[in-house]
């Protein structure tokens, strides 16, 4: 057991290591890049964001070409540009040149001549969601309730997939943002769940519904004769496999493809469903089941704006969209103030 603990204390390190190391800069610019970097960690920027390997990218190109000063200029970055993103996809060019694009106001900022990069149009998404019907939904919960471990394996995480299924569906929350959870911050007694490590950097406080509680009490009593020391510790995560780690959203996909398979919905690999499309169900399914009740959608979208989590109101629109195609009776439900707003739109 010590040998095995230092393992994991020395791989930890070999990853600081490297994620250090990939942050040195060889440059002309990389002092400012450094200082640059360090304003966004500070920030919070995730380390996983593109923008950290948009600025290696250009620092690399920079010492290739010997650019002997850090005034930037627009046919310098669209050298870079030419000469290291053929190929790239549409979205990937953009987030480039918009992360050299935030370097730029900075040196400027700095009082450093520089012209920001014109950027590129932002390319749409087009991916189309998968929106599960209410069946499909239910014939998902049975599935993750009917799976089986073929043999004992500690570190699996069938344990916690039924009940991070219904947490997805139930509140709309990205799965990165449910592992994320510790068991503080789902309080039972109250019926509130704290989502504090979010995508935008916003805490929010959500509900947990009749069905959610009964889901996640039960959960809590099983979890509870696992043999693992402080596991309902209110700093220890809510969801873990049975040693009692914490679930990470990369051991999740198999298991839901499995899933799926027993629940008969057919998967594509490559293009879903989707374990995220329950997040977009879920804000599907909210806005048709209000407007039926007679609410406005006008006035009940900044408040699924807020649960979902996103930056402003315009985020959110997406929905009514995707709303108005899966049910082609959800805009005969809006008041003509709402259909005015967010008009009619057969195609995505």
């Amino acid at each position: 057991m010590m040998c095995h603990k230092w393992m994991i204390i020395f791989t930890i390190n070999q990853t600081v290591d490297f994620m250090n190391e990939n942050r040195k800069y060889t440059s002309v610019f990389a002092p400012y890049l450094e200082r640059f970097v360090a304003m966004k960690d500070a920030g919070g920027l995730s380390p996983r964001s593109g923008l950290y390997d948009a600025l290696r990218l250009f620092d690399r190109f920079a010492t290739q070409e010997s650019i002997p000063n850090v005034e930037l200029r627009a046919e310098t970055i669209a050298h870079w540009v030419e000469k290291t993103m053929s190929g790239n996809k549409p979205a990937t060019i953009y987030e480039k040149i918009s992360a050299i694009g935030q370097f730029c106001k900075y040196l400027i900022r700095l009082g450093i001549k520089c012209e920001v990069p014109a950027y590129p149009r932002k390319p749409k998404k087009t991916y189309t969601p998968y929106i599960y019907s209410r069946e499909e939904i239910q014939k998902i919960f049975r599935a993750a309730d009917a799976l089986r471990l073929g043999s004992l394996r500690y570190h699996s995480v069938i344990f916690s997939v039924p009940v991070l299924l219904r947490l997805l569906y139930s509140t709309g929350m990205r799965i990165g943002e449910a592992c994320s959870l510790k068991n503080s911050d789902v309080d039972i007694q109250t019926g509130k769940i704290t989502v504090r490590n979010t995508k935008n950097r916003q805490e929010r406080l959500l509900p947990i519904i009749p069905t959610l509680q009964y889901a996640v009490t039960q959960y809590l009593d099983y979890r509870r004769k696992l043999p693992v020391k402080n596991i309902d510790n209110p700093d220890s995560y809510f969801l873990v496999n049975l040693r009692g780690d914490r679930l990470h959203p990369s051991c999740i996909g198999a298991w839901f493809h499995k899933i799926l398979r027993d629940a008969d919905i057919k998967y594509i690999p490559g293009i879903g469903p989707r374990i995220h499309d329950l997040r977009h169900t879920f804000a599907v399914h909210a806005l048709d089941r209000m407007a039926k009740e007679g609410r406005d959608v006008y006035c009940i979208l900044p408040v699924l704006s807020v649960a979902l989590g996103h930056k402003c109101v315009t985020d959110t629109e997406y929905y009514v969209r995707i709303t108005n195609q899966a049910y082609p009776d959800f805009s005969e439900l809006t008041t003509p103030i709402s259909e005015y707003v967010f008009p009619t739109i057969k195609t995505i």
